[in-house]
């Protein structure tokens, strides 16, 4: 069986909560040299299961019902809410291995009415419909991103069964996760949308904030100190536009995705000056487990309407101890810094796409900073913009 021939089966009510559902079996069992070995092909990779995980599973391929399969367990000699853990651990494990998952978004209890909401970035409207136990905090980190539209170009649905959350898109199943990391997931399906569907020249990894009807780029690599620097450039009067990735057109005119900045835990004492009540929002885990709490930018400035021009361009030196210094930089290494990380539609980097880039560089202030504390680098940058 390969990625692309899962096997649709029917599973019943079952314990702890396991309703009525479809799972789709994404995996394969087999035995090699006394191992039972469950392969995930959507994950390349292998799980050695026991020989009670294995019955589990092959009872599950067969249709078998959860609760059904505890009670076969149980006429066995197995302890009754022994045999229900073991079914439900290993659902658990599966859902979380991407083994097995939901194929079609789950009913819910009229008592559980569902949250809606719709958010628009870079031009395309989204609808994200959240069973009720499950919104939040999801619902609030997107909370700046919505508009008053009625048609949506996708819709998105976040179910929670089993203890995990399912994110359906069109009624397709996309991905699961645990509770704590939706916030994480959701943002990256919602830029996985704009990148795959948008209309852009090219995706730069770079923070974004305007002034002046000019766009201010913030480039470097992971631990540069995008994130706390632009939190801080908003504090100090900066209109915010990206943290992350901002989109460029066919002129070379920037549109940043707005979207909350997922703050790392390290960062929150020294951004508790510049963020006031970060320390309240609830914290959410990446899928690599690392804490972060999403900061949404208080709009002293309104974010523009259309794409603007680049003004400035800073490539970000972050270090300990380093003397502060703001310094113009040629165009070949402007040029290496926006392609670190840059995205074209396609996933080739066009003439065209480049020769936007080089428009830009010809035509943009390009700055090397670096820096150690936060409120020298604020003070360089607002020097330089005005």
């Amino acid at each position: 069986m390969n990625q692309h021939q899962a096997i649709d089966k029917t599973v019943a009510s079952g314990p702890a909560g396991h309703g009525p559902a479809t799972f789709v079996i994404q995996g394969q069992l087999v035995r090699v040299g006394g191992q039972n070995i469950l392969f995930s092909p959507t994950r390349k990779a292998i799980f050695v299961v026991n020989d009670t995980a294995a019955d589990i599973w092959r009872s599950l391929e067969e249709g078998i019902s959860p609760q059904a399969i505890s009670d076969e367990m149980a006429c066995k000699g197995v302890d009754r809410l022994e045999a229900n853990r073991h079914v439900e651990a290993a659902l658990g494990d599966w859902q979380r291995q991407s083994l097995i998952r939901p194929c079609a978004p789950l009913s819910t209890s009229l008592a559980q009415e569902p949250a809606s909401q719709m958010v628009a970035i870079a031009g395309r409207n989204m609808r994200i419909v959240y069973r009720a136990a499950c919104a939040f905090p999801a619902i609030a980190a997107f909370r700046h991103l919505e508009v008053a539209r009625e048609t949506a170009d996708v819709l998105l649905e976040v179910v929670e069964h089993g203890g995990r959350v399912h994110l359906f898109r069109d009624s397709e199943w996309i991905l699961s996760c645990s509770p704590d990391e939706l916030p994480v997931m959701l943002k990256g399906q919602l830029l996985t949308e704009v990148l795959e569907y948008g209309s852009y020249e090219l995706a730069l990894h770079a923070a974004a904030l305007f002034r002046n009807e000019r766009i201010v780029l913030l480039c470097g690599n992971p631990g540069a100190g995008k994130t706390t620097l632009t939190l801080a450039l908003v504090h100090a009067g900066f209109g915010f536009a990206a943290d992350d990735v901002t989109l460029l057109d066919s002129r070379g005119h920037g549109i940043g995705l707005p979207f909350a900045p997922a703050v790392k835990a390290g960062a929150w004492p020294l951004l508790a000056e510049y963020c006031p009540g970060l320390d309240a929002v609830p914290v959410c885990r990446r899928p690599d487990r690392r804490r972060v709490r999403f900061a949404v930018p208080k709009a002293s400035v309104p974010l523009p309407a259309s794409a603007l021009p680049i003004g400035c361009m800073v490539l970000l030196r972050r270090g300990r101890d380093s003397k502060a210094c703001l310094e113009p930089v040629d165009p070949a290494s402007a040029l290496r810094g926006l392609l670190n990380g840059a995205l074209a539609p396609g996933g080739e980097l066009s003439g065209t796409a480049f020769d936007v880039l080089t428009q830009l560089i010809g035509s943009a202030e390009t700055y090397c900073l670096t820096y150690s504390r936060l409120d020298d680098a604020v003070q360089l940058i607002t020097k330089a913009c005005r």
